[in-house]
This record gives structure tokens, sequence and C-alpha cells, in this order.
């Protein structure tokens, strides 16, 4: 009984370190991180909902993210919205290989044959490029 409650923490341990190591990768390397920003777009569309109770969700996204603003002098309040601007993102990564084993060996030479014959051409190639544009001859 109590092997078995040691292995079922063992294994929400080491759940819980996954989730909060791919967590703290997802938030330090891809843009994830802006959607901790979501409470300030609700509470920037109940700020335009109380000036104008004629706002829509759709209508408030489509002044922020399609380009139609109204002028309502809020400028610094709507950077602060998710995905309007680009924040650095980081990346780090590491590879913890083991070490290996490198193993030289002397390097095998082979002599190469420089001098050929071909076997179609009995005599050296005689006709030159100018040849070519001359008359027929009679022989």
């Amino acid at each position: 009984m109590i092997m078995v409650v040691r292995i079922q923490y063992l294994y929400e341990v080491r759940k819980l370190t996954a989730i909060i190591i791919v967590a703290v990768y997802l938030f330090g390397a891809t843009e994830a991180s802006q959607l901790l920003k979501l409470p300030i777009l609700v509470q920037h569309y109940y700020e335009h909902k109380a000036g104008n109770t004629s706002v829509t969700l759709t209508r408030f996204l489509q002044m922020h993210y399609m380009g139609h603003d109204d002028n309502d002098n809020d400028n610094l309040r709507d950077m602060q919205l998710p995905f309007k601007t680009m924040n650095d993102c980081c990346m780090i990564a590491f590879n913890s290989l083991p070490p290996q084993k490198i193993q030289i060996s002397e390097m095998v030479t082979y002599e190469v044959q420089k001098e050929f014959t071909l076997l179609n051409d009995a005599a050296p190639f005689s006709i030159s490029v100018e040849d070519i544009f001359q008359p027929p001859r009679i022989v």
C-alpha cells in the first residue's frame, strides 16, 4: 500500500514538473506570454462599454485589431492589449549529449592512373574547327 502511494506521488510530481517546464518554455520562447494580458483586454472592453453601450465585442475587436480604431484618445491603453506589440522573444536551447569517443584512423590513398588511351580513336584528331566551313573537295 505504501509503495503504491509513493509511485502515485512520484507520478504526480513528474507531471507537475513537466507542466511547469513546458509553461516556462512557452512563455519565454513564444508569444504565449501575450495571453497573460487577457484581463487587460476584458477591462478595456468594459471601459468602452461604459462609454458607449452600443459597442459589441466584435465591434470592439474590430476597432482594436482590424485598424478601424475610433479616435478615443486611449492609444497608450490600446498598446497594452494582447498581440498589439511584439515583446522581445528569447529562446535558450541546450543539448546535453554524452561525450563521443573519437577514432582517428590512417587514411588509405589510392594511386590513380593519369595516362589513358581511347580505344575508339587510333589516330589523333586532325580536323580543326575552321575546316568545317570550307566547300567540299573532290578526292
